[in-house]
């Protein structure tokens, strides 16, 4: 194949069929942008984790994926749920984000506004939008979980102040930033 790039291993090019060193890869990644979310379960005991994983699969049905540590706290936690809810945070949200992805920390406690909503499950104040989320199907992917689920309800966050502009939390190369469009960029649309 013509102009085709060559595989690359942690010593250089590899073989085919080769696999990547994870860090070569997670290194590759932090090249992304990625929009960040919290996304949070349970009916009895409230858990959440911060995921830069969630995409929008299909306008009709509505769906969204995203992916989850089989290692992580809230595992357990959405392995066995029917419903989640997805929060997409706003820039100015970092600590928030930070709170969901350090292992160990509070993340429901004293810091955290939030409330019991849709379907009687955690649902976090301040947020720019949150998704009800129907757990459709899990595919185990490597370390991680595919999750794939039906979106049920959708509303703007409780509280959300109308004067903070709707940016996104960005994370990209391993920090959390904002987004801000060119200001003398004209309008454009991606489908």
């Amino acid at each position: 194949m013509t102009g085709a790039a060559e595989p690359v291993g942690p010593d250089g090019p590899g073989e085919p069929g080769e696999p990547v060193d994870p860090g070569a890869f997670r290194a590759v990644m932090r090249h992304h942008a990625k929009g960040v979310a919290v996304i949070t379960a349970g009916l009895d005991v409230p858990a959440g984790f911060c995921a830069t994983s969630l995409t929008s699969v299909s306008l009709d049905p509505p769906m969204v994926s995203f992916t989850v540590g089989r290692g992580a706290s809230a595992w357990s936690t959405v392995e066995q749920a029917e419903h989640v809810v997805v929060h997409l945070l706003a820039e100015d949200q970092e600590e928030l984000a930070l709170r969901f992805a350090r292992s160990g920390a509070p993340r429901f406690g004293p810091a955290t506004r939030w409330h019991r909503g849709a379907l009687g499950l955690p649902v976090l104040d301040d947020v720019l939008a949150w998704l009800a989320v129907a757990l459709v199907r899990v595919v185990p992917a490597g370390d991680h979980a595919l999750v794939l689920g039906s979106v049920v309800a959708t509303g703007p966050g409780a509280g959300h102040a109308p004067r903070r502009p709707a940016r996104p939390l960005v994370h990209h190369d391993g920090v959390f930033g904002g987004f801000a469009p060119p200001a003398a960029a004209p309008e454009r649309a991606v489908g």
